[in-house]
């Protein structure tokens, strides 16, 4: 894609964006009395926030297992775009994080205040130490392609950096799996969801970060082969086809073969042997919790809304054909077919679907359900969550039912957002130097 294009294209997807969340904003109803108080914003700070963590930690692993041979790391041509896409998606996470209070100021106190008790302080505190992670990650990452860094007290200062980059990918990692984990739990032990939920949503956040993370970077990989006129559906160019390009006037039969040489990178057949094992390990884990739900007697209201009642569709849809079986069969496909990107296509996109309806469930479900009872026996110990009591001895159920109303200006922030992403991210493009062959050349990591 030409650079004049690529200007239009990150000026429409960040003003458009940008003007969508502003619009949203100002038709926000304050304060929320929804009766579901948590809805599509915090699912999607979630979603965009544990998608970005899983890409920049996947592709951090490869960094540091591959460290004294980065030629065996697969990622190694896109490890640089790859980190900049995480910053990129967790950009408008962190823009959702303050739209879904009620007072977005005043709730800087809590993390300024920090409570060590409170899981929400700790989100904020985990954010700001995974960007700052994330972004010492691409100061590193752009600095290995300098070549004098001697001269200067800022070359001085990233030739220190780099000294330190195995422990900084480290670091990016540890605060990613704990924002993860922390952000489970956040909805795994709210006051009316069992206790034993905690520790399963907390490790299903961590394993959803690396199902999202491969689905994200297989799509955007995919896109941006195909915006740089890569023939990114087929495996190879057959004779009669690279005559036929070759003939193309300003083209020339090697500049066609040394393209379709680039496309086929190593990278898509590890897409699908890893994408495939974070299907079955999101399949175990959720496996786990239904199991919890579906033995545990005091749980059979949320059992029943999930597997039967309200939620039942995206539950056995989006989240066991869409979100499960589709993904796990499709990546076996491409991974038996050399990393195929048809399949590949496949496999990541319903992967996103069926990863969003995981985190709506995880997040709706266990506000649908008001107990009437003096203290919830589902409560945890010292919770000081009340409830109305109602006898057991009456004919009417012990719980009332929330329902999910899907505020249009939340669907506006979010759509909002997605652009936003995708424009922050192709000013990366525009701006660093993320392709392997390109070097900082402006104002020291600039391009």
């Amino acid at each position: 894609m030409k650079f004049s294009k690529l200007l239009l294209w990150t000026f429409f997807w960040i003003i458009i964006g940008g003007t969508i969340m502003l619009y949203a904003l100002s038709k926000f109803t304050i304060p929320n009395n929804t009766p579901i108080r948590w809805g599509l914003l915090v699912i999607g700070y979630v979603f965009f926030g544990v998608m970005g963590t899983g890409v920049s930690t996947y592709n951090s692993l490869y960094e540091l297992f591959n460290r004294k041979d980065p030629k065996k790391n697969p990622l190694e041509s896109i490890k640089l775009r790859a980190e900049w896409l995480a910053f990129a998606v967790l950009v408008p996470g962190w823009i959702m994080v303050f739209a879904s209070v009620y007072k977005p100021l005043t709730m800087m106190y809590i993390y300024l205040s920090f409570n060590d008790t409170s899981r929400i302080a700790w989100n904020g505190l985990l954010y700001v130490l995974v960007g700052l992670g994330i972004i010492l990650e691409i100061i590193v990452l752009i600095t290995e392609k300098k070549n004098n860094l001697d001269k200067g007290i800022i070359n001085k200062v990233l030739k220190f950096l780099l000294s330190f980059s195995t422990y900084i990918a480290g670091y990016a990692v540890l605060v990613e799996l704990l924002l993860d984990a922390n952000l489970g739990g956040v909805f795994g032990y709210l006051s009316t969801w069992v206790l034993d939920f905690g520790p399963a949503i907390s490790i299903l956040m961590a394993i959803l970060s690396f199902y999202g993370g491969i689905a994200l970077l297989t799509v955007m990989n995919l896109i941006y082969d195909w915006s740089r006129n890569k023939l990114i559906l087929s495996p190879s160019i057959s004779p009669a086809k690279l005559a036929k390009l070759s003939s193309i006037p300003g083209s020339n039969k090697s500049s066609v073969v040394n393209s379709n040489k680039e496309d086929e990178k190593p990278f898509y057949q590890n897409f699908a042997r890893d994408g495939m094992f974070s299907v079955i390990g999101v399949g175990f884990i959720m496996l786990w919790w239904t199991w919890l739900m579906g033995t545990n007697q005091e749980d059979w209201p949320w059992t029943y809304l999930l597997f039967f009642g309200n939620y039942w569709y995206v539950f056995w849809l989006f989240v066991v054909i869409l979100g499960l079986i589709i993904p796990l069969g499709s990546y076996v496909l491409a991974y038996k077919n050399n990393g195929n990107k048809k399949w590949l296509l496949i496999a990541s996109v319903t992967s996103l679907i069926g990863m969003f309806s995981m985190i709506f469930l995880a997040d709706i479900l266990p506000q649908s359900i008001s107990w009437y009872y003096s203290n919830s026996p589902v409560s945890p110990f010292n919770s000081v969550w009340t409830y109305e009591f109602r006898s057991t001895y009456i004919t009417s159920h012990q719980w009332t039912f929330l329902p999910f109303s899907l505020d249009p200006w939340n669907l506006w922030w979010f759509i909002g957002g997605t652009l936003f992403a995708l424009g922050f991210f192709t000013l990366g493009i525009l701006l660093l130097p993320l392709e392997e062959n390109e070097k900082p050349k402006h104002a020291w990591i600039f391009k």
